[in-house]
């Protein structure tokens, strides 16, 4: 599983930052989805949310948890341009078993975000 996510965050060319939940995803050509106007692709921005905030989880409580996505809604805001993305992830509740993430991506301005969502993550702990 591990090296599933491993393989998602080289794909995406996501990194954290030194901020606790803020991430940067760096602009490539395959995220395109939309050519004529070089605007990435909304499974890009949905799939990097998702990321950020499972790994915003396990931030907060440490890797001996694993995380699984257990549903998402993406409000897709403006059209993104073809350069980099960043994420910030906040953890809005977290109890025993979930964990529930605010989710906010923007290019130039934090307060003109691109995508907007909410991420309901299952939290799995070693017995």
């Amino acid at each position: 599983m591990e090296d599933t996510k491993l393989h998602v965050a080289n794909w995406l060319n996501v990194s954290a930052s030194s901020e606790p939940g803020l991430f940067q995803h760096r602009f490539a050509d395959h995220h395109i989805g939309n050519p004529f106007i070089r605007s990435l692709h909304g499974g890009v921005t949905a799939a990097l949310s998702e990321y950020c905030a499972e790994q915003v989880v396990l931030q907060e409580l440490g890797m001996t948890v694993r995380c699984r996505l257990t549903s998402n809604s993406m409000n897709y805001l403006r059209v993104t341009k073809s350069e980099d993305v960043f994420v910030r992830a906040t953890i809005t509740r977290l109890s025993r078993r979930m964990a529930f993430v605010d989710v906010t991506c923007w290019q130039d301005d934090e307060s003109n975000p691109v995508t907007h969502g909410q991420c309901n993550i299952r939290i799995i702990r070693a017995e």
